[in-house]
Parts: structure tokens; sequence; C-alpha cells
């Protein structure tokens, strides 16, 4: 048996599609200690790993309303300065096997490096290259806009990872890249297909399709109401966990959608209350929380702001995509979309009500959408899933003489 240990940071989307691989790394006889905040410890204890309290000094929490990369940065190097001398105390007296870490969480990367351990990073979203965002001028405009100067992020990031290199003392930058930290191994959840410039990724990056997680018991919701008629077709609208949507986007919704045309289900997350948008069309569904594997099993149009996972979820489901993202990698996966014909990509900052339901009323009757749907679905099922992963991790472990 051997022993590893998974960083991660304390958000949906980064956690649900590595939970599977736990699972099966579990049941194949590895002991996991998993590590991503105290809300997220049932469902970590689920899958048979062994809960890892990052303690009382994790106070990292992204923002919400920005979606600036740099501030992001800036929070997970501030994370990192103040994991890292548990995590690295905790890893010199155990000495894990190997470690398994988030391309976002550096201090699983810092301890692989420090202690000459073997490990595997994971990628929740695609991993980035330049020419991707000089490929459209949309994902340009919107690399500047997450990337740009002022506000006082830059100074800020420069201020946190230069405290932690003099604090670690880390030489080498790649112990403290705080946005895409790599491994040995690098296991992204999608497909090579999918990923734009997939040849300037090497072999170390391991895409092995979707891992969807189907049990969501935070969902909260056993039966949700699907109410149309015989003639409406269903657009589902939603806009992820992490990053608030403007209440205007939703009120673009409403008003492009009301006329009662289409059924529409809409979940707006905990940072609204349905009643703050005003009256709600009769043909409208409105809640903070949708089951969103039961709800796209019957959609016609997914409206969504872009999320890998998301986007996983609708072209296993056969749907039909726009997005409308928030952040940089989330326009990535929008212009992916867009570019092998699964959907639209909008701009969220040019968004109208009569753009929206042009885009809607554009991509239903588009009769060439199902089948380039088909098409990415399938390179996401050869590309062989969880079993594909465990595999490379047991080689890696052999690699290494783990048993």
């Amino acid at each position: 048996m051997s022993r590893a240990w998974f960083f991660n940071i304390p958000t949906h989307g980064h956690i649900n599609p590595t939970l599977p691989l736990v699972h099966e790394l579990v049941r194949q006889g590895d002991e996991i200690t998993y590590f991503a905040g105290p809300r997220f410890k049932e469902k970590l204890l689920a899958t048979g790993a062994s809960y890892g309290d990052y303690g009382d000094t994790y106070a990292f929490e992204q923002s919400r309303t920005v979606a600036h990369a740099i501030l992001q940065g800036s929070q997970l190097a501030e994370a990192a300065t103040a994991l890292l001398p548990d995590v690295l105390e905790a890893v010199e007296k155990e000495r894990p096997d190997y470690l398994l870490f988030d391309m976002s969480a550096p201090w699983g990367n810092i301890a692989a490096q420090r202690y000459n351990i073997p490990a595997v990073a994971s990628f929740p979203h695609l991993p980035f290259n330049w020419r991707t965002f000089v490929s459209d001028p949309r994902l340009l405009k919107k690399g500047y806009r997450s990337l740009r100067p002022g506000q006082g992020y830059y100074r800020e990031l420069q201020r946190q990872t230069s405290k932690l290199a003099r604090e670690q003392k880390l030489r080498k930058p790649s112990e403290i890249n705080v946005l895409s930290s790599t491994a040995e191994l690098n296991i992204v959840f999608s497909s090579r297909y999918f990923q734009p410039f997939q040849e300037n990724f090497d072999d170390s990056y391991l895409y092995i399709g979707p891992v969807i997680h189907t049990d969501r018991p935070d969902e909260g919701l056993e039966a949700f109401p699907i109410n149309k008629n015989g003639g409406q077709k269903l657009i589902y609208i939603a806009v992820g966990t992490l990053y608030q949507a403007n209440i205007t986007f939703f009120q673009h919704c409403l008003s492009a959608f009301g006329d009662g045309r289409y059924a529409v289900i809409m979940s707006v997350g905990k940072a609204h209350d349905p009643a703050a948008l005003g009256p709600i069309p009769p043909n409208f569904t409105v809640a903070q929380y949708v089951p969103q594997l039961d709800v796209l099993n019957q959609a016609d149009l997914f409206i969504t702001h872009g999320g890998l996972n998301s986007i996983n979820e609708a072209v296993m489901a056969l749907v039909p995509m726009i997005g409308v993202p928030n952040t940089i990698e989330q326009s990535v996966n929008a212009y992916r979309v867009e570019q092998l014909n699964g959907g639209l990509y909008l701009e969220p900052h040019k968004l109208t009500a009569q753009k929206l339901r042009s885009a809607a009323e554009q991509v239903l009757s588009d009769p060439t959408i199902p089948q380039s749907l088909a098409k990415i679905r399938q390179s996401f099922l050869d590309a062989g899933g969880v079993e594909t992963a465990v595999a490379a991790i047991q080689q890696l472990k052999q690699t290494h003489g783990i048993k």
C-alpha cells in the first residue's frame, strides 16, 4: 500500500473532478489523505480518503466578484505563504510516497520539489498556451482585461511571491507558479481534441476526458420541477458557483425569453435572492440551486459561464451551448466550443437581451451542431477516464520504485 497526499483549493470546480479518481485509487489500495478545507470534509471522506486539515491558517477565499487573474494569483501566493510552513513540516515528517496537487495549489508543487517526491498535478481547466490568446480578437482583449496593470494587483502579487521566496528560500521560478503548477504527470479533465493548440503540450499532459462526479448532496434537491408544454424547448441558464454574476445578466435573460416561447430554468446561485430580480415570467423557474445533471438531460440549450466542468457535462448530454464567460479560462473554453461548432461565445460586457435571444435561436436552429457535439463527446469517451489516469499514476509509482 502506498501513501499519497492530495492538496487542493476549496472550490467545487477544482475538487469535484478529482473525487472519482481518488475513490478509484483508494479502491485499488492506495491510502490517500486529501486537503481541501473543512466544508468539503464529508465529500472527501465519502471517497474513502482520509481528511487532511490545513489548520487555522488557511484563510484563502477567492473573490466572487473580481475575475482579474493577477488578483487570483496574489490570493494563491498569500495562501501558499500561510500554508507552507505547516505543509512542509508535515510532508518532511510523514514522507508520503507521492503527492497530488491542484494546478492552483503551489504549496503541493513546492513540497514535491523540496523533498524530491514524485507528484501528479490536476488540471480542472485547460492548460494555457499563448497562441490561444492571439488566435481570436475576443480572447486577446479578454486576456488583456484579465492581466492588465492597475488596481494594485501586480504589486500585491509581487509582494506575496517575494515574501514566499524569501521565507522559503526558493530559487526556481517554477516553484512558485501560483496559477499553473505542473508536475511529472499532469492530468487534464478534457480531451486533446478539445485542447486548443494541442501540439504544444507534451506527453506529460494526460487528457483523460471528463470525470463527472454525480453524488451532489450540496445541490439539495431530490425532485426539481421542469415545467414545459409539449411545444416548448427547454433553456437552462447557470453561471457556476465561484463568480457571482451581475444581476443585469439575469435580467437580460428574463427579457430575452420572457415571452413564453421557451421553458426556462435559471440558477442564480446563493449570492442572489430570486426575489431581487423583479417579476418572474410564468415560463421561468428560478432557483438558487438546480440539479444540473438532471436538467441538462432534458435541456435543449445551455447558457453557461463556460467553466470546464459545466461544458463537459453539457457535451456528455449533447446539449448545445452559449458561453458568456467571466474569466480568461472560461473564455478559452467558450471560444473552443464555438470553434468546434458546439455553440456560440458572447462577450458579457456587450450582452443585450436581443443578442442573447438571437444567439439562442441561431444555435437551436443549426442542424450541424448535434453532429459536432457528438464528435467532441466521442473524443471525451475515447480519452479513457479514471482508468487511464490510475494506470498512469501506477506507472509513475513503478518508475520511482513505489509499491
